[in-house]
């Protein structure tokens, strides 16, 4: 299984949806944003991105109080995968 290293960017929107997005630092194209129901389901995105529980906590406290953050991720093959099939499904 192969991993990608890159930046993961989240934005709190108003109605408490989260909307994520991948950006590789291997080059390819950027994929289209997930759009995530709750601060709960960021948080276990957030960990299946490669972060560990700690930082996942943290990342949604500070999603929460600033309504944005960025994080160095290294998300695997399936996890890219959610992130290209992001146009047709929200978590």
């Amino acid at each position: 299984m192969a991993h990608l290293p890159g930046r993961l960017l989240a934005e709190l929107r108003p109605t408490g949806m989260v909307r994520m997005i991948f950006i590789s630092q291997a080059g390819s194209a950027n994929d289209p944003p997930l759009i995530i129901k709750d601060l709960d389901a960021a948080e276990v995105v957030f960990m299946t991105c490669g972060l560990t529980k700690e930082r996942a906590v943290a990342l949604r406290a500070e999603l929460e109080r600033d309504k944005a953050v960025t994080a160095e991720a290294m998300i695997d093959d399936t996890v890219a995968a959610q992130f290209r099939r992001a146009g047709r499904a929200h978590l």
